[in-house]
């Protein structure tokens, strides 16, 4: 299946992924619950009359509206279609967007090893050796989580705006810098630890950063040992395209 469009239905947005040339040519973040926000954007790229969707999701309730929504051909992807290895212990309990991002990165960085570091709503540090096998990684709340549990969980501290990476570094000389600060120190310092710690067990590999919240993370030059990062908004619907294009 070649999709015209490639969709990654999440825990507060969905992005859709126009494919073009054997690429993600061009994509857009869109709201869950909005159909009228789909019928725009379906005009706007102007697509064919009988379009092709491939589709991954976290979200069951939304993915039930979309599938109602979507008057063309639709397939989704699950984990049987994702074709990695794994060295995890419970391989279906794994989410799809996690499966994703490894799968497309393997595919990039071949025959390197790669570790993908999704920013959003939860964080994720993963690695993938250079034969596509998955070792799993951790999962750690995201910038926005943090921001809310501090908020939430004790008397006096605000709500702080951090849909992204902060760019307030420490030490924060308020009180909403310091728990900013705090929130890129958290999520800085776990990447840094967890690359090299991956690269400690592998050959060079590259890094691969992604997510909606990811901010400037990929700008970071992680030292001799990495062949590389590369900030990429569309991994997730890059794993989409390529694992689409390997069904009948």
């Amino acid at each position: 299946m070649t999709p015209d469009v490639v969709v990654d239905i999440g825990n507060t947005r969905m992005k859709w992924g126009r494919c073009a040339s054997g690429r993600v040519a061009e994509m857009v973040s869109l709201p869950l619950d909005e159909p009228a926000a789909w019928d725009e954007q379906l005009t706007a790229w102007e697509l064919p009359e009988s379009a092709r969707w491939a589709v991954a999701s976290v979200n069951p309730a939304v993915s039930e509206q979309f599938q109602t929504w979507a008057t063309d051909e639709v397939v989704f992807i699950d984990a049987t279609g994702v074709p990695l290895s794994f060295a995890v212990d419970y391989p279906e309990q794994v989410g799809i967007d996690r499966l994703l991002n490894a799968f497309a990165a393997h595919c990039i960085a071949h025959p390197h090893p790669a570790i993908v570091v999704s920013v959003g709503t939860a964080a994720t540090i993963d690695f993938i050796d250079e034969t596509g096998v998955y070792h799993g990684g951790v999962i750690f709340p995201g910038p926005r989580l943090m921001a809310y549990s501090l908020h939430a969980h004790t008397a006096k501290l605000p709500l702080v705006d951090a849909d992204t990476l902060p760019t307030v570094v420490a030490p924060g000389a308020n009180t909403q810098d310091a728990i900013l600060a705090g929130i890129r120190a958290a999520v800085v310092g776990a990447t840094i630890l967890l690359v090299n710690h991956y690269a400690n067990e592998s050959e060079p590999p590259w890094v691969f950063v992604t997510g909606g919240a990811a901010g400037d993370l990929d700008k970071f030059n992680f030292g001799p040992r990495f062949k590389g990062t590369r900030g990429m908004p569309t991994l997730t619907l890059e794993g989409i395209r390529i694992a689409a294009e390997g069904l009948p």
